[in-house]
């Protein structure tokens, strides 16, 4: 979906950027242990403490290990940051489709419910595939943080809701199969969930931007867009140049929105600024 076709409202602007910042902060940590852990092939032998031998590092003695022992626990860190990135990325994803609801004026809804709620009110639907997906990382996410990732019934219906498409793009990103997954088995999420979780997620926040162009009343849009703009245009401008400005505001951000001129002139006054 090309960019001139989104609304770069300031809910979609944090999602995008709080994604990319997750991103770049767990590949960083995943990157980070797997270098620590082939530094450490330099002290393997020694029986000393890492807090001896990198006295320097702050907070080593919160891991205060032998090499042999702290390099094991390294290389296996991928499933741990896994289990912290994949909640992270749904959480920021479910806190932008509470920000539509609110914009739509849906009011606020549940993590399994929320989709469903603000496809309904914008008269659309989300890709079904995507949707499945997006069912079995939450019920993943569930296990997780409240079964010690222990599969629970709900996740099991979730994984047979699956579709062929559904599995093959998760298989496409994990390299596995989340339906060999049984009651009592273990939740696990690696490189390749958090892949899915980011990309299924990223997807589908598209989709609503997308559904929330022709759902929300010019009104709202040049309310929102004047509040945006008078958010990161510092200082006084005469009406005139406020006019340029703000025209030029929307061409960048807002250009797949259908506002008018005199949209805009009244959510200014409404905000006791004059435009020309």
């Amino acid at each position: 979906m090309p960019r001139d076709a989104l609304v770069q409202f300031p809910a979609f602007r944090h999602h995008e950027a709080s994604r990319e910042s997750a991103n770049n902060a767990m590949m960083a940590l995943l990157v980070g242990a797997q270098v620590s852990a082939n530094f450490l092939e330099l002290t393997r032998d020694s029986s000393r403490q890492l807090s001896e031998i990198f006295p320097t590092i702050p907070h080593v003695e919160r891991f205060d290990l032998r090499p042999d022992a702290a390099q094991a626990i390294l290389r296996g860190a991928e499933e741990h940051l896994g289990a912290m990135a994949v909640p992270q990325a749904l959480a920021i994803h479910e806190g932008f489709i509470l920000d539509c609801l609110e914009l739509i004026g849906a009011g606020s809804a549940k993590a399994w419910q929320m989709h469903d709620k603000l496809a309904t009110r914008a008269g659309s639907s989300f890709d079904v595939d995507r949707m499945t997906r997006f069912h079995v990382l939450r019920e993943m996410r569930n296990a997780i943080i409240h079964r010690s990732g222990i599969v629970s019934q709900p996740l099991v219906d979730k994984i047979g809701e699956l579709t062929p498409a559904g599995e093959v793009a998760w298989c496409k990103h994990t390299g596995r199969s989340p339906r060999g997954l049984r009651l009592g088995d273990r939740v696990t999420f690696m490189l390749g969930e958090l892949v899915e979780a980011l990309a299924t997620t990223k997807a589908l926040a598209r989709e609503a931007n997308w559904m929330l162009i022709p759902a929300v009343p010019p009104a709202t849009w040049a309310k929102v867009i004047v509040e945006d703009h008078l958010q990161h245009t510092p200082g006084r401008l005469n009406p005139t140049k406020r006019r340029k400005v703000i025209l030029g505001f929307v061409r960048h951000h807002y250009r797949a929105v259908a506002v008018t001129e005199a949209d805009l002139k009244t959510a200014f006054a409404a905000c006791g600024v004059d435009m020309a």
